[in-house]
């Protein structure tokens, strides 16, 4: 015997039905007491139904526009950064004898907005383990050579909402192989 939720879950199924909208639909109570439904002629003492059309939405196409640099915030207000900077290293910066720690700081207005995040990329590769939320970072283990650093302000998705220009800086590192040279190595000269 049927239970009551599941004649329920079969009826509310039929009602779910796209093409079940035009249909006609009966209702009847059978000798044990069940309640049934049908779209099918039911045996006398059955009642139509009445059924609601069914309510249907077509959204608008959305507006195909150039990436800018607004996103909405928690309270669906467009946000704007005016101000995004990648301020130390910059560019051009040599930094010597570092032991492969870089400091990076970035410069922001307004601040981080919620469902907001900051994304760091070296050399065109994504910084896992970083904060998202701050603004001051410390990398380890940056080789020696030439490096492009840049920052980007990524939404909830991961879609980029602002990026701040590239830096490009180079982290010189002393070595047995390749000493140091230049005039700040040189003995001062002879009074």
């Amino acid at each position: 015997m049927p239970s009551r939720v599941s004649t329920f879950v079969i009826a509310a199924l039929l009602w779910c039905a796209a093409d079940f909208a035009a249909a006609e639909m009966y209702k009847w109570t059978d000798a044990q007491g069940q309640i049934h439904y049908s779209d099918r002629p039911p045996p006398s003492g059955a009642e139509k139904v009445e059924v609601i059309p069914v309510q249907t939405y077509h959204a608008s196409a959305l507006a195909q526009g150039k990436p800018t640099t607004e996103s909405p915030n928690s309270r669906g207000q467009a946000v704007s950064y005016s101000v995004f900077e990648i301020r130390r290293p910059q560019m051009d910066d040599v930094i010597p004898n570092s032991g492969g720690s870089v400091s990076v700081e970035l410069r922001l207005t307004p601040i981080l907005q919620p469902g907001h995040a900051v994304w760091l990329y070296l050399d065109g590769k994504r910084l896992d383990g970083m904060s998202t939320t701050g603004t001051s970072f410390e990398l380890s283990n940056v080789i020696r050579g030439d490096h492009t650093l840049v920052a980007a302000i990524v939404d909830t998705a991961g879609k980029q909402i602002v990026s701040a220009p590239a830096v490009k800086f180079t982290v010189r590192q002393t070595s047995i192989g390749k000493p140091p040279v230049g005039p700040s190595l040189r003995p001062p000269p002879p009074h």
